[in-house]
C-alpha cells in the first residue's frame, strides 16, 4: 500500500489515503469534486445524513470522500483483499468505523433484502460487463420507496447504458476519458 488520494472536501478534507499498489483506479480529485458538487444539487443539505453503498469500493476514496462530507453511514463492498485492507488501514487512520465487505458485488447484492441506502457508487474495474445484471441485482436490494440516486463511473462511451426503466439517467458527464453517469431509481424492491 501507498499513500497517493487526498481528500477533496469536508472535515477530513486535505488528508492523505492508502491506495493498493495494484488492481485499482482511484478516481481523481477533479472527478471526485464535480461528482460531490453535482450531488449537492441533487440532495437537499448536500449528502449530510445519507446512507452511502461504495460498490466495486477499491481505494474507497468514493465512500471515504462522503463520510468526510458527512454522510452517516458507507459500507464498502470489493472482492479484493488488498482493497479491503486499504480501507480500512483509512478508517482506522480517519477515526471512524464502517461496514466493509469482502466479497463480489453480484453475491453480496444477490444476499441482501432491503437494503437502506439513498446514494450508490458503482465504479467497476472498466472491463467489467455485467453492469446491467448488478443495476438489476441492486433494484430488488434496495428497499421499496425509491428516489435513490446511482452514481456509475466508467470509461466514456458514446451511448449510456440502458438499465430498465426503473433507473432514469438524470444526468451526464465527461471528464477526459472518464464519464460521469447519474440515476435516480424511480421504485424499489
Amino acid at each position: 500500500m501507498k499513500k497517493l488520494l487526498k481528500l477533496t472536501g469536508g472535515s477530513f478534507s486535505g488528508r492523505r489515503l492508502y491506495v493498493p499498489d495494484s488492481g485499482v483506479r482511484p478516481a481523481s480529485n477533479m472527478v471526485r469534486e464535480a461528482l460531490f458538487s453535482t450531488l449537492n444539487s441533487f440532495f437537499e443539505g448536500g449528502i449530510a445524513g445519507l446512507k452511502v453503498l461504495d460498490l466495486f469500493a477499491g481505494s474507497g476514496s468514493l465512500g471515504l470522500e462522503a463520510i468526510s462530507r458527512g454522510a452517516c453511514r458507507v459500507t464498502f463492498v470489493d472482492r479484493s483483499g488488498e482493497s479491503i485492507k486499504s480501507i480500512r488501514k483509512n478508517m482506522e487512520i480517519l477515526g471512524f468505523s464502517g461496514q466493509v465487505v469482502r466479497r463480489d458485488v453480484r453475491i453480496f447484492l444477490k444476499r441482501s433484502k432491503s437494503l437502506d441506502y439513498n446514494l450508490v457508487f458503482m465504479d467497476p474495474p472498466y472491463r467489467f460487463t455485467e453492469c446491467s445484471e448488478v443495476v438489476d441485482l441492486l433494484h430488488m436490494a434496495l428497499a421499496k420507496g425509491g428516489g435513490n440516486i446511482l452514481v456509475h463511473e466508467r470509461y466514456y462511451q458514446d451511448a449510456p447504458p440502458d438499465f430498465g426503466d426503473y433507473a432514469q439517467l438524470i444526468k451526464r458527464k465527461k471528464y477526459g476519458q472518464t464519464e460521469l453517469l447519474y440515476y435516480r431509481f424511480t421504485m424499489g424492491g
